[in-house]
């Protein structure tokens, strides 16, 4: 019985990660069509990574830790902006070109593969307990992650990697839930003594990519119709959260 927990787990991991795959749907559009949608896309995103942010991750942190959450947000914000800073110190060094892939397509990738491993953890941990329950938690991941893969594929792709570059490395960082479950099943306590650190560092970058990253790209000179569009793309993406089914 053991055995099919966990043949079940990770099937139901598996099926989590290729949702990555989902960003497929923009690889038959032409890439001058997907450019005059991505700031639509951006600002989708930034809504998707805000309400992720305050309506889950920060909640659920406090839950397990109480105010000592909030400061891991602030040191998941720190970490981020010191990686950026190093990066383009690097790129300064190196010389920067046209068409170079910009950080917040890497910081993007890391901030998902956390927040993926979350999920494998908790699939896992929901599969252990019993199967009902890992079905029920593997629905509502599915619920969340779909939103969430269009919106990093719509990062990589602003980021200047090609689509195909962009669909490789995302469907790469969303395997992190799969070594998440992997984890939880072979040594479960010790793994998830740790992850209620990783959730609200996880909130923090997504809160540094989203203020940081994503809305600037917004405030750059639009037709006020398109700002607007924009105001709305943004509640559009923080509702998708608040009206998902919770984990």
């Amino acid at each position: 019985m053991m055995l099919d927990m966990y043949i079940a787990a990770l099937v139901a991991v598996t099926i989590v990660s290729l949702l990555s795959l989902l960003g497929a749907v923009f690889l038959v559009m032409k890439r001058s069509i997907m450019t005059r949608l991505m700031s639509f896309l951006l600002a989708i995103s930034s809504g998707v990574l805000l309400g992720s942010a305050f309506i889950d991750l920060i909640p659920e942190s406090q839950e397990l830790m109480g105010d000592q959450a909030l400061t891991l947000v602030v040191v998941g914000i720190i970490v981020f902006f010191t990686i950026e800073k190093l990066m383009h110190w690097h790129h300064h060094i190196e010389g920067d070109h046209a068409g170079e892939t910009k950080p917040m397509g890497y910081l993007s990738l890391i901030g998902d593969g956390i927040h993926n491993f979350i999920d494998g953890v908790i699939i896992g941990g929901a599969f252990i307990i019993s199967f009902p329950i890992g079905i029920s938690v593997t629905a509502a991941v599915i619920a969340h992650e779909i939103p969430h893969e269009l919106s990093d594929f719509a990062i990589l792709i602003h980021s200047g990697f090609s689509n195909k570059k962009a669909l490789f490395f995302n469907f790469l960082s969303a395997t992190t839930a799969i070594l998440g479950t992997v984890l939880v099943l072979s040594i479960g306590s010790f793994t998830q003594s740790f992850v209620p650190y990783l959730i609200p560092f996880g909130a923090g970058n997504f809160l540094y990519i989203a203020l940081s990253d994503l809305v600037p790209e917004l405030h750059k000179p639009h037709q006020k119709l398109t700002s607007v569009i924009h105001i709305l793309a943004i509640i559009c993406g923080v509702l998708l959260i608040y009206y998902l089914p919770k984990e």
